[in-house]
């Protein structure tokens, strides 16, 4: 075999590849005798039909080709060795000159790569990094969440009180800019729903209709649903809330005793008074505001060096992307009792381009991250070594109270959760080396975003 490199153009990669004669009679036998053995044909015992009867049956093309693609996969793996190549596809082989036997096969291979980086310069950046203190308010609000879970629930008559639960019938519509009802409504029926008022995340609209309501009122309350939300058929909506209210219930707290404290931290807890399990919950918060602060401090990191890094995205990754988040987005959907159609109003020519732009402009958001990170990881030899597994499994069982065995366990027996959990562990690693080469900023929240230029569109 000899071989040639024909050019490169962006991540296109173009090599002449010559087989020798020898090589290729050598690959034509096997591919006839395997054929001969595959066949049934009339008059012959399975892999004794002659060759002219093979070739009138498939064709010396055909019969050809299945040579050539017995000889490629060595042939590649010594071209992607030689040339120190990084394919992220099969190459495809365009045969240059028609084959004859006894003389040596002319070949080209395309090869699509990895596109070439180029980072910025990462030492000397500045990043912001939130910290924030744990106020004696956080720790009383988490010291009522945790009562409520343990609290007795008493039916009242009385009018409702913020801190209430609400059983209601609940009809959610989509509000037109002009007031009227969307034509199309992808929750018209009602549902019954319980309403926790003790719960800080309810909207203030909600809160505010229901507090003073008694039980057999109907109220309403309208909002703006945000672009994020994770229900998605609405998601940017102008929504209406038409609540009927079933039953008021309200919370009696348990007393803060010993007994709560080990239905709370189990039987041989060391918390016996108040101010013991008041440090507690100042440490949990203190451990979740960190672990929080690290996280997004990480992925506004990717964020930073992928708006400032230069690459040209290949075609195959993103279509590739846009393939899988189309297929979540479909599960989503499903699960949700919905066809993805309604989510994203497929049935018009509007909602489909939006659709089509909103997943390409994920997708290739999505892929430059990874290149930017896999150039990030060869930059500073970052590599994931079983200790960090192990770790990993150390930590997700003291998490879940359960053994370390228990989690490797799951992990070695599910391989695509392991390579999931691989990918992350890396991912976290490369961005905590990136973080470590910045200027890390503490600040108590983030200043206001100023509108980031990429250096490159892709």
């Amino acid at each position: 075999m000899r071989t040639e490199l024909l050019g490169q153009e962006k991540n296109i990669v173009k090599i002449k590849l010559e087989i020798e004669a020898s090589e290729f009679t050598k690959a034509l036998n096997r591919a006839l005798n395997e054929l001969s053995m595959q066949v049934n044909i009339p008059g012959f015992r399975k892999g004794k039909a002659p060759r002219k009867i093979l070739e009138m049956r498939f064709g010396r093309d055909a019969i050809y080709n299945e040579a050539l693609e017995k000889l490629m996969p060595d042939e590649i793996r010594k071209i992607v060795d030689d040339y120190d190549l990084e394919p992220i596809d099969t190459p495809s082989l365009n045969v240059t000159e028609k084959i004859e036997e006894g003389k040596n096969v002319l070949c080209e291979l395309v090869f699509e790569v990895r596109p070439e980086v180029e980072l910025p310069e990462i030492d000397g950046l500045e990043i912001e990094k939130v910290t924030g203190e744990v106020t004696d308010e956080a720790v009383d609000r988490l010291a009522k969440r945790i009562r409520i879970q343990l609290a007795e629930v008493k039916p009242t008559e009385r009018a409702i009180q913020d801190g209430d639960l609400v059983d209601l019938e609940l009809t959610i519509k989509v509000i037109n800019p002009d007031g009227t009802e969307a034509a199309e409504q992808p929750k018209p029926e009602p549902s019954h729903e319980k309403i926790n008022l003790a719960d800080e995340t309810i909207r203030p609209q909600v809160r505010e209709a229901l507090i003073g309501k008694s039980k057999g009122d109907e109220v309403t309350a309208e909002f703006d649903v945000e672009e994020n939300h994770s229900d998605r058929p609405l998601a940017g909506k102008h929504v209406k809330y038409s609540m009927k209210i079933e039953t008021v219930s309200e919370y009696i707290l348990p007393e803060l005793n010993e007994q709560f404290y080990k239905d709370v931290f189990g039987q041989n807890t060391e918390i016996k008074d108040e101010s013991a399990f008041r440090e507690k919950l100042r440490e949990d918060i203190t451990n979740e505001v960190n672990e929080t602060s690290k996280t997004d401090l990480q992925n506004r990191v990717v964020e930073l060096i992928a708006s400032k890094s230069k690459v040209d995205l290949p075609e195959k990754f993103v279509a590739r992307q846009i393939h899988s988040m189309r297929h979540d987005d479909e599960h989503w959907a499903k699960d949700n009792g919905l066809e993805l159609k309604q989510v994203y109003a497929l049935d018009t020519e509007e909602g489909r381009k939006g659709y089509e732009k909103l997943l390409r402009d994920r997708a290739e958001i999505a892929v430059k991250n990874v290149l930017v990170m896999d150039e990030c990881a060869k930059k500073y030899d970052v590599h994931i070594e079983q200790e960090d597994i192990d770790a990993e499994f150390e930590r997700r069982a003291k998490q879940l109270n359960v053994s370390k065995g228990f989690v490797a366990k799951f992990f070695y027996e599910n391989k695509e959760q392991l390579d999931r959990l691989t990918d992350e562990l890396r991912w976290s690693k490369v961005a905590d080396v990136l973080i470590s080469h910045m200027n890390v900023k503490e600040v108590k929240e983030l200043s206001k975003p100023e509108e980031v230029k990429p250096e490159q569109e892709n």
